[in-house]
């Protein structure tokens, strides 16, 4: 694990309060590639018993755009432009795992994959295109 990136993604996480809500713990943050868990809740089921799908959307955009954030200059952000998940089965358990990684850098556009697991199952699978942009000021 490259301290300065793990750094990095801790300083983001502290002031990034949504990711605290969904109670991301990271396991792996490297360049271009960041590994997280996140407990399931009750309150994250849907109607039939199993995750619901914004959940896992969530969490994959979360942890694609943190392996974009992995490279990126110190002084640059990055903002979704756009994001396609595919569910796979269906997902409850104790925790979800995704693994993100930077599938092509780019100066202004990171193209980046999440696998997200359930139970050792690969339960859905996001791509995104995050735009590298200058850091917006804090609301």
């Amino acid at each position: 694990m490259n301290p300065q990136i793990a750094e990095k993604i801790r300083q983001r996480t502290r002031t990034n309060p949504y990711v605290n809500y969904l109670d991301i713990d990271f396991l792996l943050i490297d360049e271009g590639r960041v590994e997280a868990r996140m407990p399931l809740k009750e309150e994250q089921k849907q109607y039939s018993g199993v995750s619901h799908g914004g959940v896992l959307a969530a969490l994959g955009d979360t942890i694609a755009g943190y392996a974009a954030f992995t490279m990126t200059p110190p002084e640059k952000d990055v903002l979704t432009a756009e994001m396609k998940i595919s569910f796979l089965r269906a997902a409850w358990g104790k925790e979800l795992i995704a693994k993100g990684y930077v599938v092509k850098p780019g100066r202004n556009i990171h193209f980046c994959e999440c696998e997200i697991y359930c139970d050792d199952k690969m339960v859905a699978k996001a791509s995104g295109t995050f735009c590298v942009v200058h850091k917006q000021a804090a609301y």
